[in-house]
């Protein structure tokens, strides 16, 4: 019996395996999931017609346009490093009701917005609340899940993140597009230029779809009462009682038993040393850093800016505003097939593998979207949309269980939140660099048009990398539990104690990236149209990766090294034996 034996809180969970709090975990989760992906996906399916309002006379905004997601994206690096930080200390529940509540607050004033100044500040701030949702969902979800089913719950919270920016632009397109104010002076009259010189007309009712983005005030309400803290976080806090009662009650609530589980046989791993975000750079967390940061860099770079763009690509290509936002939404439904799709395989064949040929699906399906996307033939692009949505967000998705397996408890959603603050930089930074290239010399046509067939190949770069960082640092984790991976970890004996100075290295990259992929494009005028533009764009945007392949590169071959050590000693004690 449990209770007569020492047991870890993962072997209760797996005992249990899937059951009723499994499924009231992913209900209450899946909501979160939805409104924060509505969030944050409604801009890009708006930025159009808020730039008209915003800029009536400027016919190419370009890099302005750009950064109406940006702002966002900046915001959730503030949230998603904060709010990882704060769900280690004061729980998983109180930091997922805060940050749900937080978006949509500060989701409702940018419905009011006249001007970019107003529009960014409570983008900005709304931000923080999203970037803190999502690690949280992602950690709640790999400590209530048994370990054989952690990977498809894990993606499966991302689905139901892409299914809110499917939402977002099935909302978007028939407000935005209504020929008559759907809510009188509020929604006014804009003229606006046209690229030939015209002018046309249309009304801001796009201001509905940012007051339909405080629902979640409500939700957040509702997880007040229904949503419980995981006992993993309970039992690293140092309340092994709490933990016993919680796992308890969900057996209880499956099994219909009273089975009482003694704290004092649970077997808790030892917490780290130091829990601040140096600790992810650690000798013993180095690797699984550079994994994780590099993979999930690359793809928020990639979805991020493509989101951003895909509306004016067709727009450019001679569709309408209304088809343009169509073919975005498409390529989110594709999304949510793909995110279920992931974790059903990665448990299957193993993280690794998958996240690998994930990769180079991404390369083959950017080359045919280049090649084969063309004007009057819906079709034709709905189908490569449904293609490429598929591909991106299967990579971007498969990174996910590595997250929280990739850090002990006591730091998880540290590591998970800062994994995903540093990647949203590659977003922030994406849709303002793809802009900035598609208004260069080289990536227009004769007509002074942007060729954007031309400026996606641009993706095969990081994709590339992407690749690469995979081969060399992703440790396979699926299957093992949470405590076992903990276990392996502490077998290498490495120093958690000595991640300061790759700490601030990083800290110094991440400035420069900034600088340079974010601050330059929007500050210095015509910065497109520099010569000195893209070298720079591209030092800051590789200069992350060169960081992971020396840091990440010489600890990978200690660890392997330390690897073959012990096994050697395991041989020869078992030679005596």
């Amino acid at each position: 019996m449990m209770d007569k034996k020492e047991f870890t809180i993962s072997e209760v969970i797996d005992s249990i395996g899937i059951s009723k709090h499994t499924w009231v975990v992913f209900v209450l989760l899946a909501f979160a999931m939805i409104f924060d992906g509505y969030d944050f996906m409604i801009v890009n399916s708006t930025n159009m017609f808020v730039a008209h309002t915003f800029w009536p006379d400027n016919a190419n905004p370009g890099a302005l346009m750009g950064s109406l997601t940006t702002w966002g994206l900046l915001g959730m690096v503030l949230g998603g490093a904060v709010g990882g930080i704060m769900s280690d200390k004061i729980g998983r529940k109180k930091t997922l009701i805060a940050a749900v509540m937080f978006y949509g607050l500060f989701t409702l004033p940018q419905a009011f917005a006249n001007d970019l100044a107003f529009f960014a500040a409570f983008r900005l701030i709304a931000g923080f609340g999203v970037g803190s949702c999502i690690p949280v969902v992602t950690t709640v979800f790999s400590e209530s899940m048994p370990s054989k089913q952690r990977g498809v719950f894990v993606t499966f919270g991302m689905a139901f993140m892409v299914v809110g920016w499917v939402l977002a632009g099935l909302i978007a397109n028939p407000i935005c597009n209504a020929a008559t104010p759907l809510l009188g002076d509020f929604t006014n009259q804009v003229t606006y230029a046209l690229a030939d010189g015209g002018t046309a007309t249309m009304y801001a009712n796009w201001r509905l779809c940012y007051l339909i983005g405080g629902i979640p005030l409500i939700y957040g309400i509702i997880l007040i009462f229904t949503m419980h803290e995981t006992p993993h976080w309970y039992a690293n806090s140092g309340n092994k009682e709490m933990a016993c009662k919680r796992l308890t009650q969900i057996e209880q609530a499956t099994r219909h038993t009273s089975h009482e589980y003694d704290p004092a046989l649970l077997i808790v791993p030892p917490k780290p040393a130091k829990t601040g975000p140096s600790v992810l750079f650690s000798s013993k967390f180095i690797v699984a850093t550079c994994a994780i940061w590099s993979a999930y860099f690359v793809g928020q770079f990639c979805v991020y800016g493509m989101n951003a763009w895909i509306p004016t690509w067709f727009v450019g290509l001679g569709y309408s505003q209304a088809d343009s936002v169509a073919l975005q939404t498409w390529n989110n439904v594709a999304a949510i097939a793909s995110n279920i799709a992931v974790g059903f395989v990665s448990d299957k064949i193993g993280r690794k593998r998958n996240l690998a040929g994930a990769w180079l699906f991404c390369i083959v399906a950017i080359i045919l979207c280049s090649i084969f996307v063309a004007p009057n033939n819906m079709g034709l692009c709905i189908a490569l949309m449904l293609l490429f949505g598929f591909a991106l967000n299967y990579a971007i998705t498969a990174v996910q269980p590595l997250m929280p397996e990739s850090y002990p408890t006591a730091i998880r959603n540290t590591g998970t939140s800062w994994c995903q603050a540093f990647a949203r930089f590659g977003g922030s930074a994406s849709s303002i660099v793809l802009g900035g290239i598609a208004g260069m010399a080289l990536f227009q046509t004769a007509t002074g048009a942007t060729n954007w067939s031309m400026v996606v190949l641009v993706l095969i770069v990081p994709f590339a990398l992407g690749f690469i960082c995979t081969v060399m640092f992703v440790k396979e984790t699926a299957g093992k539990s949470m405590d076992q991976l903990a276990a392996e970890e502490e077998r290498m004996g490495n120093s958690e104690k000595d991640g300061n100075m790759r700490f601030i290295v990083m800290l110094v990259i991440v400035a420069v990236l900034a600088i340079l992929c974010i601050a330059c494009p929007l500050i210095v005028p015509n910065w497109s149209k520099q010569p000195y533009a893209l070298p720079l764009m591209a030092i800051g945007l590789l200069l992350p990766f060169l960081y992971f392949f020396i840091f990440g590169g010489i600890q990978s071959a200690k660890n392997k090294a330390a690897r073959a050590s012990l096994g050697s000693l395991g041989d020869e004690a078992s030679t005596k034996a």
